[in-house]
């Protein structure tokens, strides 16, 4: 089993990549074909399992401002609360006591709470042994090859040094420290903010490194502290304020994607009322950003918010495809038509914020945040998965409203319905409407699904905002697979093919678990899993990247002599054409020729497999089986044969 790209230069006569079962010739026609959509291949980003705080948000500390952690839900599946907590924070020394606490001033009305730390009268000055520490998410990523940026704010009567430091509890020693010199302020001073920057003298041998704060423990005996905004980040990808990890973002960026779906998911939706995503709950300082809890059992800091992740698009070059709320909770919770119109001004205000000039309302916010200029977004989604709706309030009038109310303020802008045109009945969807379509199959039900866009109605262009290949063929289903193996990844490579097939009407796809952490989430699929110190690249992130950086503008029709199975196939070309050839092989035997005859062309090519020593192959921690070749200006000649190793 095997993925296979041929990429011709100016290009190519005969050859053969594979074994099989009949020997199989590819004809490709140098005219005809279809614009494809320039934004095909995507990426999709909710923060789940962790994929953003404590993953692709470069911040170290867990529940740094108090705002809580696990979230818990009634028989009813709604929120419960109170969400503040002291959760992963620890206190140092026995004459140290952590307390949470609300006494005003707050630090922000966003931020209520904060920790005390109290130290018991008769305190002796080990600055190494009075403070607290904190457990990062599952341990932190301590190395010299980096910075780190240590910020807190502190209220309260002290006159001394503090020290922030990292420590690996393997070795039971410390791995760098920044020293805060000459703090003096009283309980009057309110608020104040330190933030210093500093690089570790070692480095930690593994993840089970945490963060302190100690203090001289004389000057506090018998009194208190009070701490808020703990937060240390690791140097980030571009230096971008308040932004990604730079392991996951390069990986990330390296995929060659396209466009970006955000900010997710069922995310964005949220569990139950109040509790969604709210755009303008993520903008301006951290401080003044509550979070909310989030819909996959943590509560989510906002750290990364709609700026971060529209800076995100600018620096990968991604088109925006920007989710707004549509009405609806994930415990069925609808906002009736009567009481929709604020969420509607809301969605308004909100591309206004991002489309506005800078001398409008909500223009000028984002122009106060750093970005006078606008920002360009063409594609708008209304909700997520509303097929799930029972009542149908998304048919009859959410959808509607929305999308009228969007139009008439940006014409031109390009409507995303969450729900497949074919649930509408009385109205229908406007003709041109992009519907959004989940597709999360067996790896023989995606493979299945390889002409499934072909005789679609080209009147509803399709996104497939997310897809992926979740159950094996071995077992009885469900069969949830753990990581992607060989065979599910290029099950998803014969569905990919026909998504490219089929790209005049397909706007775009993207896999449906982006990031995914090891330690919350490791027994589920995902394109890359993450601990603070490794990331784990999927038998998925190599197809995907394999496909999203070998495209072409337009397809290119294909005769065989014979018809799809075990071989599938598409071709591509580009306006310098270039043309990409790709073959999948799914579950193929024998060693019989293909030959791909491109009339015209000269004979040199690059050939590019992807490839595994078995089907159940899969990538874990610290062990990457799959195996990409590259096959540079590959030298052709009548009749030649390359062979590609085939496993089962």
């Amino acid at each position: 089993m095997a993925s296979v790209i041929i990429r011709f230069g100016l290009l190519a006569n005969i050859l053969s990549v594979f074994q099989v079962t009949h020997a199989l010739t590819l004809n490709v026609s140098t005219t005809g074909g279809n614009a494809s959509s320039p934004i095909l291949y995507g990426l999709l980003f909710e923060d789940v399992y962790h994929s953003g705080d404590g993953g692709l948000y470069a911040e170290l500390v867990q529940n740094r401002a108090f705002q809580g952690t696990t979230i818990n839900l009634d028989s009813n599946n709604h929120v419960e609360g109170p969400f503040q907590n002291l959760d992963y924070w620890h206190s140092s020394g026995p004459e140290v006591t952590l307390t949470l606490d609300n006494q005003q001033p707050s630090l922000s009305d966003a931020l209520p709470y904060h920790m005390r730390v109290d130290v018991a009268s008769g305190s002796g000055s080990d600055n190494n042994n009075t403070g607290f520490w904190n457990e990062g998410f599952w341990g932190m990523n301590i190395t010299t090859a980096t910075r780190y940026a240590a910020n807190f704010y502190l209220r309260g009567d002290y006159e001394g040094d503090i020290v922030c430091a990292f420590w690996s509890n393997t070795t039971n020693s410390m791995l760098g420290n920044t020293t805060f010199t000459g703090i003096s302020q009283t309980d009057s001073d309110g608020w104040k903010l330190y933030q210093q920057t500093f690089t570790p003298f070692a480095s930690g041998p593994d993840e089970k490194n945490t963060f302190h704060l100690t203090f001289d423990g004389t000057a506090v005996a018998g009194s208190n502290l009070r701490f808020n905004m703990i937060s240390v980040f690791q140097q980030t990808w571009k230096n971008g304020n308040n932004g990604l990890r730079m392991d996951l973002a390069e990986a990330m960026n390296d995929i060659g994607g396209k466009y970006l779906r955000m900010p997710g998911g069922n995310n964005l939706e949220g569990q139950s009322s109040p509790y969604r995503w709210k755009w303008n709950e993520t903008i301006g300082s951290i401080i003044d950003r509550p979070g909310f809890p989030g819909t996959w059992g943590y509560y989510n800091t906002n750290g990364l918010g709609l700026l971060e992740m529209m800076q995100w698009c600018i620096d990968m070059g991604l088109e925006t495809i920007l989710g707004v709320w549509g009405g609806y909770y994930l415990d069925h919770e609808v906002v009736a038509e009567a009481d929709l119109q604020p969420y509607i001004d809301d969605v308004l205000n909100e591309l206004e914020f991002l489309l506005g000039p800078e001398n409008s309302t909500y223009g000028s916010l984002r122009a106060s945040l750093g970005y006078p200029d606008p920002f360009t977004i063409k594609y708008v989604e209304i909700g997520n998965e509303d097929f799930f709706d029972s009542s149908n309030s998304y048919i009859n009038y959410r959808f509607s409203m929305f999308s009228d109310a969007i139009k008439a303020a940006y014409p031109d802008m390009i409507i995303i319905s969450s729900i497949w045109s074919g649930y509408f009945t009385d109205p229908v969807l406007p003709n041109g409407t992009v519907q959004d379509l989940h597709d999360y199959f067996s790896a023989s039900d995606m493979v299945s699904k390889f002409n499934g866009y072909d005789n679609a109605d080209r009147n509803y262009p399709v996104l497939v905002g997310e897809y992926a290949a979740i159950y094996d063929d071995e077992h009885t289903n469900p069969n949830q697979l753990d990581n992607p193996t060989l065979q599910s990844a290029t099950s998803e490579a014969v569905y990919i093919l026909g998504l490219e097939r089929n790209s005049d009407l397909v706007v775009g796809f993207s896999h449906g678990a982006l990031i995914k952490s090891l330690h919350d989430e490791p027994d589920n699929v995902a394109m890359m899993k993450h601990s603070p110190t490794e990331i784990v690249l999927s038998m998925s992130y190599y197809v995907a990247k394999l496909f999203a950086t070998n495209y072409g503008s337009q397809t290119v029709p294909v005769t065989a002599d014979t018809g799809y199975g075990p071989l599938y196939w598409s071709v591509m070309k580009n306006e310098s054409e270039t043309y990409f050839v790709k073959i999948v092989n799914y579950d193929g035997v024998d060693s019989t020729p293909v030959m791909v005859n491109i009339p015209g062309k000269s004979n040199e090519a690059k050939l590019i497999t992807l490839t595994a020593p078995d089907m159940y192959s899969s990538n874990l921690p610290g062990n990457t089986t799959s195996i990409w070749t590259e096959t540079t200006n590959k030298k052709l000649r009548g009749g030649k044969i390359v062979g590609a190793r085939n496993d089962w």
